[in-house]
Parts: C-alpha cells; structure tokens; sequence
C-alpha cells in the first residue's frame, strides 16, 4: 500500500471469531483484513512498547508515574478522535476478489516521535504498511480495545494505568 492512510475501522465478527480491520486511503481504496485475537495479543505487546519509547516519555519517571502519564495521553488523543463517521463505503475494495487476508505476522517500528510505521503480512505474502501519528495510533488502540472486549476474548488491553481518568473540559473555571 502506498497511498496514503484516510481512515481506519474495526469491528468484531463474531462469525469468523476475528476483527475485521479496514483500511481507507486518501484514494478512496481500502484494504479489508483479518486479524485473529492471537494476533491481536502480540501485536498490542509491540503498541505498547513504541508508546513506552515515545521521547517525550521521561525514561527516569516511576513506572507508576509513567502509566499514569500514558493513560492520560491516551484518553486525551481518544478524545480529539473522531469515531462517529462510518466507513467509507464508496471506497474500491482491493480485497474484493479474495475477501480480507487473513493477517499472519507484522512488525510496528517508531520512525520518529510522532510516527509509527506498521507492516502486516498477510497469508498470501502480500505486505500491507501504513504510518500512524500518535492520534490514530491512540485510535487503533481504542478500537483494538473495544473490539477486543465486545468480543469476549478476555485480553487485558490497557494502556497505562486504567485508574488514571482525564476530566472533561470544562465550559467555566472558577
């Protein structure tokens, strides 16, 4: 995949027991896959690493200091996310003649502070890549998170300290 990223979905189909992740690009194509919960549970281990690693993570914080940063970062990056639009249905299905490929492997690299690049390999060999900011990759994990617990797959998906929660803005201080 070249084009770049426009939209990212999740959903649970509870027929396949898997997530059906689709991929929008910016040239109204998708790609459709299938990512199993054993999948699911090592690629989150690889999410949270590359948060951990974030430069603007203070490596000399407490571990508890540092979870409950991560936390709050989380609920304000979800926050500013927009997950009301449904997908793009208009979009050209590439996986339209094979259904969505069945996700088998991937790696998820920091580029910089701001960007993660992430690589799936499908079944069929292909290579799907797309870069996330820190706000999409927040959003990846909501959904992997909300996914994850709709279907029942009893995998502890957190980031930070799940205690830690981030007040709404408020319309008036005093």
């Amino acid at each position: 995949m070249t084009a770049p990223l426009h939209q990212l979905t999740m959903t649970y189909t509870a027929e396949q027991d898997r997530m059906l992740l689709r991929i929008g690009t910016g040239e109204n194509t998708e790609y459709q896959l299938w990512l199993t919960r054993r999948f699911i549970k090592v690629m989150w281990g690889a999410l949270i690493q590359t948060m951990e690693r974030d430069p603007e993570m203070n490596r000399d914080l407490m571990p508890s200091v540092r979870d409950a940063v991560m936390a709050m970062e989380h609920q304000e990056q979800v926050q500013a996310s927009d997950f009301s639009q449904k997908h793009n249905e208009e979009n050209t299905n590439l996986t339209s003649n094979t259904g969505p490929l069945l996700v088998v492997g991937g790696q998820v690299k920091p580029v910089n502070g701001d960007l993660t690049r992430i690589n799936l390999k499908t079944d069929n060999g292909m290579g799907i890549e797309f870069a996330l900011n820190k706000q999409l990759m927040h959003a990846l994990c909501h959904m992997m998170i909300t996914s994850a617990q709709k279907a029942e797959w009893d995998l502890d998906l957190i980031v930070g300290d799940p205690q830690v929660i981030v007040p709404e803005a408020a319309e008036q201080v005093h």
